[in-house]
């Protein structure tokens, strides 16, 4: 985007904020999040501009979490100084691997050594709570190289680990290539793999697995991340972003220029849907046992009743025991069930009308 149209853009997502209906909700803002792409691309004053409007226009909590996510390229020592004096307490590192090659096969534009770095700047400049992103299930990779990559990053002393298994998503060029057979599939078994060498290392090095992508040292949860899964009501403004409160899951549009032109005009710029109580069922499920502490049967029947926390503890037989646990009424997915946790979740649903 050129520079007038950022401008424009900002100025946009200002005026969403002024005019949101989630600001008439009385709950205070405990986390900020600018992610979703790549916020850093944004100048300070805008990222400035954009935090400022935040807090006239909500009532943001004391001591409020404030995320922002970016590519180690962008994290330069100097621009994250100047992140530490704003608002921002929390740092995102995209960095995917530390290995070179398997950089390139992702077309990431940095290399190994800048997303070392990052989390050095960060540390230099100031910030303790600093997550960094990890990708695995790559065919390139070996599980000593896989192991390499763990150790690197717990040697550098971040508080947070997110990692993801690689997913194929249609029209991407990835998709492409596996289609026309220049290079294979996703292999299932090599991810389960290197999900189980990332658990393991993890626990050696003090991280708590509390959710299953996401690892942490004490007292460095996402509190971000961890409202969502807990199905906390969460409010997003710019191009794409996505909202969930009233049991409504909205989603704005992904065109910049058609986002601005709506707002502009005081026009709807989103599209909406509302859950019915077995989606609503479906996503606490979904949502929950993906978690450490999982689900409580008693917080189950408030939500939704007597007959579907029964069709929950029917469903639940059709599982192995030695994939979950029950402790004080508390239901919760065990190690050796989190690679399997999708299949898990799927036996545990309702149909959706």
């Amino acid at each position: 985007m050129n520079t007038n149209k950022i401008d424009k853009y900002v100025e946009t997502i200002i005026k969403e904020m002024q005019k949101a209906e989630s600001r008439k909700q009385k709950a205070k803002i405990e986390t900020i999040y600018f992610g979703g792409g790549t916020p850093t691309l944004l100048s300070v004053l805008d990222l400035e501009k954009i935090l400022t409007a935040i807090y006239d226009n909500f009532d943001v909590a004391d001591g409020v979490e404030c995320t922002i996510e970016g590519n180690p390229e962008q994290f330069t020592f100097n621009y994250l100084t100047i992140l530490k004096k704003m608002e921002f307490n929390r740092i995102s590192i995209g960095v995917q691997s530390f290995n070179d090659d398997i950089l390139c096969f992702l077309g990431r534009t940095h290399s190994g050594q800048d997303a070392v770095a990052a989390v050095e700047n960060a540390q230099k400049a100031g910030f303790t709570n600093i997550s960094i992103d990890l990708i695995y299930g790559i065919y390139l990779r070996t599980p000593e190289e896989w192991l390499k990559e763990l150790k690197t990053a717990f040697h550098l002393s971040a508080k947070h680990l997110s990692a993801y298994s690689l997913t194929v998503e249609e029209n991407t060029l990835l998709h492409k290539n596996i289609s026309q057979q220049k290079m294979p599939n996703i292999d299932e078994e090599q991810s389960l793999q290197e999900m189980k060498l990332l658990m393991e290392e993890s626990e050696q090095a003090g991280f708590e697995q509390y959710e299953v992508s996401n690892f942490a040292s004490n007292g460095y949860h996402s509190k971000h991340n961890s409202n969502y899964w807990n199905g906390t009501p969460y409010f997003g403004f710019g191009a794409s972003a996505h909202s969930f409160f009233r049991n409504t899951r909205r989603w704005n549009v992904s065109n910049i220029d058609i986002y601005i032109q709506a707002i502009q005009e005081n026009k709807p710029c989103f599209e909406e849907e509302y859950l019915s109580i077995n989606e609503q069922y479906n996503e606490y499920v979904l949502l929950r046992l993906r978690t450490k502490t999982g689900i409580d049967l008693f917080h189950l029947e408030d939500y939704f009743g007597r007959e579907k926390q029964e069709y929950f503890l029917n469903s639940l037989q059709k599982i192995k025991h030695q994939y979950y646990k029950i402790k004080d009424q508390q239901i919760s997915v065990t190690k050796e069930g989190l690679p399997l946790l999708d299949i898990i979740t799927e036996k545990l649903m309702l149909d959706k009308s």
